[in-house]
């Protein structure tokens, strides 16, 4: 992603060929359609689901038989430990293909450490062994190992998986668990998924910031986050990474105090909205839905409301949906149905969930926010729209 962007900068015409259905396996499938629509809106060819099947002069090819011109070509494939010297030496190799260590960084070797991306550590949230080749665990080991050498003691708690990566005109970063390797590990859990502004909307710098935590189910422990926008995303993953690590639940999130600037962040926190979101959800405040199931609710005629003003409506909307503005809707209590489901949309979630919670306690009982609401919608469809050629669930794409 870092090559490709760099450059495309440089003014290369890049094709990007992805064997997986989405680029960055640390986020979940919804927000990397975020990162895909921000490198087809950079003029990368991206082509996904599609691995490299040949290299021949002036062109590539694909599994699917897809050829593309290249002058030059990137592989970038993983990273695989270089374990041949700790082989010939007679070292142990764990697992993962990986050198094994103990606490301390000491191999099966006494007078032997070993640290870096060579080595296998382990995973505090999955409780098993794995690889991670990232610099700052890197650099940590090499002063674990350092202090041991001379009798220092250090306490090995084990790595949890944090980067982060600029691309183009976004940031994003990540730590923990996604939903995707927590179902894996059979590890019940569930997550949120909001976009309030990184700043005070009236700073002129204010953008919004997607951001979705992912936490245990039913004890509220948290397991990872994944942030993607304009502003300081690395911040609010740094803080859910210390979460993590001091086993922090929502409560904890909820309670946290951190700095507030309206040039730098708001009162109530990213984190701290998200937070909050998800304990609504824990408890059974309110029941929503996620920006994945909307195109099945749309192409079965499911009863939605748009609850944004009607010139945003007319801007672009689902189709099908029913325009009730959130100012309008305790006028117009007649139109929405008590005997079906009723699923609620605005633009970012803030109004649908508050017309939600009004309409539960009126007395609906079968009432869905749409998580990520209006432009979460538009960001998870584009991408699939274009490289499938499909039709759209909207009238119009809106981003704004």
């Amino acid at each position: 992603m870092e090559v490709a962007e760099n450059l495309k900068l440089a003014g290369y015409h890049i094709s990007l060929v992805e064997f997986a259905s989405q680029v960055m396996p640390p986020f979940d499938y919804d927000m990397a359609q975020i990162l895909h629509k921000e490198m087809v809106d950079q003029g990368v060819n991206l082509i996904l689901d599609d691995g490299l099947a040949k290299i021949d002069a002036g062109f590539v090819e694909t599994n699917s038989g897809r050829r593309i011109k290249a002058e030059a070509v990137v592989l970038a494939i993983g990273v695989r430990p270089e374990t041949r010297l700790a082989e010939e030496a007679g070292l142990q190799i764990g697992e993962t293909g990986a050198i094994k260590v103990d606490t301390n960084y000491v191999t099966s070797d006494p007078n032997i450490y070993a640290v870096g991306d060579a080595i296998e550590v382990y995973h505090r949230l999955l409780h098993k062994p794995a690889r991670l080749a990232l610099a700052g665990p890197a650099q940590k080991q090499a002063r674990a190992a350092a202090d041991h050498m001379y009798g220092i003691r250090s306490r090995n708690q084990g790595v949890i998986g944090s980067s982060s990566i600029h691309l183009f005109d976004l940031n994003a970063a990540s730590t923990g668990l996604n939903v995707r390797t927590a179902e894996q590990a059979g590890i019940s859990s569930d997550s949120v998924y909001v976009m309030p502004r990184d700043k005070v909307g009236l700073m002129p710098n204010s953008n919004p910031m997607h951001f979705k935590l992912v936490y245990e189910y039913p004890t509220g422990r948290i397991l990872g986050a994944q942030a993607i926008g304009k502003g300081n995303v690395d911040k609010r993953i740094d803080v859910i990474a210390t979460i993590i690590t001091m086993n922090g639940t929502l409560d904890d999130l909820k309670e946290l105090e951190l700095t507030y600037s309206p040039m730098l962040g708001t009162a109530k926190d990213v984190v701290n909205h998200a937070a909050l979101v998800a304990l609504n959800q824990l408890e059974g405040r309110y029941k929503e839905v996620r920006v994945s199931c909307v195109r099945e609710l749309v192409e079965n005629h499911a009863f939605i409301i748009d609850a944004r003003e009607k010139g945003e409506y007319n801007a672009g909307h689902l189709k099908h949906a029913i325009n009730i503005p959130l100012s309008e809707f305790r006028d117009r209590l007649t139109e929405i149905p008590k005997d079906e489901p009723v699923y609620i949309h605005c633009r970012s979630g803030q109004r649908s969930y508050n017309m939600v919670m009004a309409l539960n306690n009126l007395g609906y009982e079968k009432v869905y926010n749409i998580s990520g609401s209006y432009l979460g919608i538009n960001l998870y469809e584009y991408f699939n729209d274009l490289s499938m050629n499909r039709e759209k669930i909207v009238t119009a794409y809106n981003f704004k």
